[in-house]
């Protein structure tokens, strides 16, 4: 029973020490981040549709949210691409960047790629 316990500890540190907590902490704190710029991209979205909801939509308005959502959407492929530096298979991150692209950028083509990629590691990483 004492070696058992002593080799699952064993194989338990082995598989710690090539963890960087550090890199974790930095994932996280970028994917945190990646998840706010997600949601002002979104309310973007929505303060546009309902501005060209008017019955006198302000073309102005249109203009200006219309540029402010092609820059957010920039900012939030290229947090995307950071976090894929970091760890490309993250199943969360997967999830929410493949449903953004389709829900809200309409970029099916490359929603699609993400959320197979998505499907496949949620079906090969559960027991």
């Amino acid at each position: 029973i004492i070696e058992k316990e002593m080799l699952e500890t064993d194989i338990r540190n082995s598989n710690l020490r090539g963890v960087d907590v550090n890199m974790i902490v930095h994932f996280q704190e970028k994917f945190v981040a990646f998840q706010n710029e997600i949601g002002k991209s979104v309310h973007m979205q929505l303060n546009f549709w309902r501005e060209l909801e008017q019955s006198t939509p302000n073309v102005q308005q249109l203009l200006s949210l219309g540029s402010k959502i092609t820059f957010q959407a920039e900012t939030v492929r290229e947090s995307y691409s950071e976090l894929s530096a970091i760890n490309p298979n993250h199943i969360r991150m997967l999830k929410i960047y493949g449903n953004f692209l389709k829900d809200i950028m309409n970029d099916n083509f490359e929603a699609q790629r993400i959320i197979e990629k998505y499907f496949f590691l949620l079906v090969n990483t559960i027991p």
